[in-house]
């Protein structure tokens, strides 16, 4: 039970991490023209998918969506629902290929700009002032995936470490 609870412990931090510190060393607040939108959370949960399953990405993409609806949504369900989507789809890549270092990182790409465009269009749905496709696409959905990549580079190794004590523990205690 310790290291799943560490595991969302982690996870919780991490959320809180983007939600605070973070937003004093954004780009908008250093006044440069591009927001990066740190998704730290969501990272840790894709990452989790890889190692864990997309059953367990699901859960823990739709936990840290709802609490970003709740907390900074403008409507209920669109974190929650783009997030435990960008975790079930990483959770499906590895069934279909080996899981390397080059899969992980160029599917925690793809699967960040998905999860953008997604918010991005499903807020343009619901938005009577529609934002330029060209603009939001340069200015913070690249940047936003870029800042992100980088801190999933940087956290994959210790979440994988954390997610392999969570899969012994439960395959110990399967058997």
């Amino acid at each position: 039970m310790m290291p799943r609870l560490f595991l969302t412990l982690t996870l919780l931090l991490l959320f809180l991490l983007e939600g605070t510190i973070l937003q004093v060393v954004s780009p908008t607040a250093w006044g440069l023209p591009w927001q990066a939108v740190p998704r730290f959370a969501l990272v840790g949960a894709i990452l989790v998918s890889f190692f864990l399953g997309r059953r367990e990405g699901l859960y823990y993409g739709l936990g840290i969506g709802f609490l970003q609806d709740i907390l900074y949504g403008h409507i209920i369900g669109v974190y929650s629902l783009t997030m435990m989507v960008a975790c079930y789809f990483a959770g499906l890549v590895v069934l279909l290929f080996q899981r390397n270092l080059a899969v992980v990182f160029v599917t925690v790409c793809l699967v960040l700009f998905g999860h953008e465009w997604l918010l991005y269009s499903l807020y343009r749905l619901f938005s009577t002032s529609p934002v330029d496709v060209q603009w939001v696409i340069s200015n913070q959905i690249l940047p936003s995936v870029g800042c992100n990549f980088v801190f999933a580079v940087l956290i994959y190794l210790p979440l994988s470490r954390l997610c392999e004590a969570v899969d012994l523990r439960k395959s110990a205690r399967h058997e």
